[in-house]
């Protein structure tokens, strides 16, 4: 028997409906809360940046201060946290954000504007809507443990993807009916067509989505894979120095920096954290899937020289498809476009689920509901 030609008759077929029915049925709920609270978190950094405005938008001047004075300014108010890196607003009357760490009270993300040099305020995040989705999303409010269900649940969604996409296929006399909505049909045959199409545009991003956010669960084994079906390394080392003494001015670094990519906007600073790392500057060009840029220049800290320039196309195949996880995963790689995009794509499942256990009901628990013994009931004298 052909699954082309009748695939409702294939064995492989039928045993891929019960993986996907019950992969589906016991598992709806928790594919929904993943992909919906990813849906919120496509623009998680735009919104933050709008609740608090007081913080991001200032009165602007005709000149910036000295980036290393601010540099100090924050690490005298923050004695006992690490200034881990700054992110470099250049738009007019933007204020720069520093992200310090502190063992005892986690992130603190601290503005300052850039015309004076004053401290704004800060944003520590405990407690607020936006990251508590965020944490959801990642490792299901239970850490480490969170993230490795979220993996295998990755994988269980794109099984789940993947088998719809075989159980959708009505064979090729009947082809053109995997493509039908009838409109005039009762409820059970438009539910039906509702999770047939849904489940046909949305199956291959679904399975996008859900395998690129594994990697977050298995880094090692993702590039693992990618170098040897690469040939080519899935990451590259950052450079390296003799220990540093002695930083020099944050200011020379930067500017040194800023020049070493001239066609690109800089937008993340991170700071040498031990006496042989250097100064990194991410810079954005136009069609980076990474919204900090995908091209870095390397600074001595010591000497304040460039000591290499990272272009994303230079890069190994291994390493460059590694780096591109995150565009596909949370739909940077074509602007807004893709990230309003992968906004419905995270409501699908939710339409998928509500469909998906109607028909069942409507298929096997409705009918042996029917089935039941009817009891007469009446007056017990």
């Amino acid at each position: 028997m052909s699954f082309i030609d009748e695939p409702r008759k294939v064995w492989w077929r039928k045993a891929l409906f019960q993986v996907h029915l019950w992969l589906g049925v016991g598992l709806g709920l928790y594919f929904m809360l993943v992909c919906v609270t990813g849906s919120v978190i496509v623009y998680k950094k735009e919104m933050e940046r709008m609740m608090i405005p007081q913080l991001v938008k200032v009165e602007p001047l005709a000149a910036r201060v000295s980036f290393q004075g601010m540099v100090d300014s924050v690490r005298a108010a923050y004695p006992k946290a690490t200034l881990q890196n700054v992110y470099l607003y250049w738009g007019v009357g933007d204020s720069w954000s520093f992200r310090m760490q502190s063992k005892t009270e986690g992130r603190i993300q601290v503005y300052v504007e850039p015309y004076r040099g004053v401290i704004l305020g800060e944003d520590r995040y405990r407690g607020e809507f936006l990251q508590w989705v965020y944490d959801l999303h990642v490792n299901l409010l239970m850490g480490d443990l969170g993230e490795l269900l979220n993996g295998w649940g990755g994988f269980s969604l794109a099984l789940v993807s993947l088998s719809g996409i075989v159980v959708w296929w009505p064979g090729k006399r009947y082809w053109r009916n995997g493509f039908v909505y009838e409109t005039r049909a009762r409820w059970k045959r438009q539910n039906y067509d509702l999770h047939k199409l849904g489940g046909l545009v949305s199956s291959l991003l679904l399975v996008l989505v859900a395998v690129t956010g594994s990697y977050y669960s298995f880094p090692k084994a993702y590039e693992d894979f990618l170098e040897r079906v690469t040939g080519t390394p899935a990451k590259i080392a950052t450079p390296r120095v003799a220990a540093v003494k002695e930083w020099a001015s944050l200011d020379l670094a930067l500017e040194a920096a800023v020049k070493a990519v001239p066609s690109g906007t800089p937008t993340l600073f991170r700071l040498a954290a031990k006496p042989t790392e250097v100064h990194s500057l991410h810079h954005i060009l136009p069609g980076d899937w990474r919204t900090q840029g995908d091209h870095v220049a390397y600074v001595n800290p010591q000497t304040a020289e460039v000591v290499r320039v990272t272009y994303h196309q230079d890069v190994p195949l291994g390493a460059r498809l590694q780096r591109d996880i995150y565009g596909l995963h949370f739909g940077t790689f074509a602007g807004d476009v893709s990230r309003v995009t992968w906004i419905v794509l995270g409501v699908t499942p939710v339409v998928l689920f509500v469909t998906g256990v109607l028909m069942w009901w409507n298929r096997s628990l409705g009918k042996r509901s029917r089935r039941l013994p009817r009891v007469a009931v009446g007056l017990v004298e």
